[in-house]
């Protein structure tokens, strides 16, 4: 798990190891946190540095403000794996149900457009 402030570099001796990097969004504690932009170029930068070294198989998760608004720009960022919290899954106007639906077609619609 990357947060915030950790840089790509940590993970260059242990690609050989690992099938899934989470990065955070926010500085994990509590739910609500508002995203850090800056975290959607290391998303970003992340896929390219796994991709260019031969990595592309390894998954990225995304956590922290995985909000329906935001979750289009992780996803086209390189977001393999979203953690849906009080922002998109368990959001207070929608079911569960309804707000699963509503993930799948927001990021079906922008892998419909890579």
């Amino acid at each position: 798990m990357l947060n915030p402030a950790t840089p790509l570099i940590n993970l260059e001796y242990i690609l050989d190891d690992v099938d899934m990097v989470t990065i955070m969004t926010v500085n994990p504690g509590f739910a609500g946190q508002k995203l850090i932009p800056a975290m959607l170029r290391k998303i970003g930068d992340c896929r390219t540095l796994l991709d260019s070294t031969g990595y592309e198989h390894i998954e990225i998760q995304v956590d922290g403000n995985v909000s329906f608004q935001h979750i289009p720009a992780m996803v086209a960022a390189g977001a393999t794996m979203l953690v849906g919290g009080t922002s998109s899954v368990f959001h207070k106007d929608y079911s569960i149900a309804e707000a699963i639906a509503a993930v799948r077609e927001i990021v079906k619609e922008v892998e419909a457009t890579r």
